[in-house]
């Protein structure tokens, strides 16, 4: 008993330390070139760290360069993409991410067609899970169903989907990246 609970508690504290990255807001956009394949891209606008967590703002960064940028923790998370291109950019004194990626299957990104009538996309609370964090709906070229149906329609035609969610507001306790990464990386 004493064992387990030493786990669990060094299970929590482990959790606690561990960096927080998360954005402000996202854009995606996904084209059907031919049949259900097409090419998309993922825009993180407004990249920091929050200020509670327990690691510096060195490790966070660290972290977003090699777990994100140079390693595979994107494609890793966003099942049957490929090509994958990723880039850090500064746009609007935002430090912002894009990956763009080509996929055969635009259901294996978790939309559905119904029918022939309607494309369907239900936006979760953890979105792709790449700077997670509770995703609300802001807006896109389709139809949204609200909060009681977070999902938005497209025409059955439709060949392009874009929608943009709110993953987190700015807050004064956390910390843009902008400044170490144009200190580090940025032109």
């Amino acid at each position: 008993m004493k064992k387990l609970s030493f786990l669990l508690i060094l299970a929590l504290l482990t959790t606690g330390l561990m960096g927080c990255l998360t954005v402000e807001t996202k854009e995606y956009s996904f084209k059907l070139k031919k049949g259900n394949s097409g090419e998309g891209r993922i825009k993180y606008i407004n990249i920091m760290r929050s200020e509670d967590s327990a690691t510096t703002i060195e490790n966070d960064y660290d972290e977003l360069i090699n777990s994100y940028l140079k390693g595979n923790k994107p494609e890793d998370e966003i099942l049957g993409v490929k090509n994958v291109k990723k880039r850090l950019f500064e746009e609007d004194n935002h430090l912002c991410g894009e990956i763009t990626f080509e996929f055969d299957d635009i259901t294996t990104l978790k939309f559905y067609k119904y029918k022939d009538d309607v494309w369907c996309y239900h936006i979760p609370a953890s979105g792709f899970g790449i700077f997670g964090g509770s995703e609300s709906f802001f807006s896109s070229n389709g139809t949204y169903g609200g909060e009681n149906m977070p999902v938005v329609f497209w025409s059955g035609k439709g060949k392009e989907f874009e929608f943009k969610t709110t993953v987190y507001q700015p807050d004064p306790k956390n910390v843009s990246l902008l400044e170490i990464w144009k200190k580090n990386d940025g032109k």
